[in-house]
């Protein structure tokens, strides 16, 4: 894992696209949980009839539990449109029993389709064996792969986002030579136990006097508005961020936030300048080639170990309750 962030937070702070990267992972597990799915419907389909609905009572993964997005992804649904319709619930009984609502509505609706000039069945082999899917099996099985996509796709989406903000923070910190002493990566824990009054900071550093300046970031695009308004209406000190509309950087500017954008070429020294502006005790970036540079990050991140940077947190919290942390 550590060698795709590294690369991730190249790209970021080259000023490239990092998203290749992140679909290359979500691909890499599609392929993977694809081989899975295939594999228990071609073992339930060789057992005759009502096959689906054996294999919805028997969803378990390799070690023996019950897996509850296996059930999600052969009922052709997903965790959030089961809670969307629940009122927030999605347990195993809930899902079984919308998956087999959702099956057979589907069947009934594929049945009274009318008919077509393009049909599909589906094929599965294995060792010279193999099952053909009916026609209504073969959308049902398209479906099932729809909803298995959706899930990792977002799954992947959301860890490598939360991976990525806080070793990127860690990376910047340290190319800029920030002192360990001088800022707090901001954590989950910290948040829930209300030592940070605004719960979206992701980190705070501190400058020569022990003023804080607070920081927020988000890996996304110009496409997301909502976001930077929401980021506006908390007025951090500094909104990183992948890119956000010109008209939204003016309104930041009006009420203090500074906003740098990562598609750029000189994001960190960027976000040097804006540190010595604010007192912030750091080192200008090196000069560096782009292989050089890439070298650098992957050996920084390296460093990185986020057990250890909670630990350091608890410690320096410590030190720091002692001044006014509640931002």
């Amino acid at each position: 894992m550590k060698e795709l962030l590294s690369e991730i937070i190249f790209s970021i702070l080259n000023g490239s696209d990092y998203r290749t990267f992140v679909l290359a992972t979500i691909n890499e597990r599609f392929l993977e949980k694809s081989q899975d799915l295939i594999k228990d419907i071609f073992n339930y389909k060789k057992g005759g009839k009502d096959w689906l609905e054996k294999l919805l009572q028997d969803t378990k993964d390799k070690s023996g539990k019950e897996n509850k997005f296996k059930l999600l992804w052969f009922s052709g649904i997903n965790d959030k449109t089961v809670k969307n319709m629940t009122g927030g619930t999605s347990t195993r009984e809930v899902c079984l029993d919308i998956g087999k609502k959702n099956i057979t509505a589907l069947s009934l609706l594929l049945k009274n389709f009318k008919k077509t000039d393009y049909q599909l069945k589906v094929t599965i082999r294995n060792n010279g064996k193999s099952v053909e899917l009916d026609e209504i099996e073969s959308m049902m099985f398209v479906n099932m792969i729809s909803a298995m996509r959706l899930t990792i796709q977002g799954g992947a989406w959301s860890e490598v986002g939360k991976l990525t903000e806080k070793g990127l923070l860690f990376t910047i910190f340290k190319l800029l030579k920030i002192s360990d002493d001088n800022y707090v990566l901001v954590f989950d824990e910290m948040k829930k136990k209300g030592l940070v009054g605004n719960r979206e900071i992701d980190a705070i550093v501190f400058s020569k006097d022990n003023k804080p300046l607070t920081i927020e970031l988000k890996l996304l695009g110009i496409g997301n508005p909502e976001i930077g308004d929401e980021a506006l209406a908390r007025k951090v000190d500094l909104f990183l961020i992948d890119r956000l509309t010109e008209m939204m950087i003016k309104e930041a500017e009006k009420i203090g936030i500074k906003v740098i954008e990562f598609r750029q070429q000189n994001t960190l020294k960027e976000i040097y300048r804006f540190f010595v502006s604010k007192n912030i005790v750091c080192k200008k970036p090196a000069i560096l080639t782009e292989n050089k540079f890439k070298q650098v990050v992957k050996d920084t991140i390296e460093q990185w170990d986020e057990k250890t940077e909670r630990l350091m947190v608890v410690k320096k919290l410590k030190e720091l309750t002692k001044m006014v942390l509640l931002i």
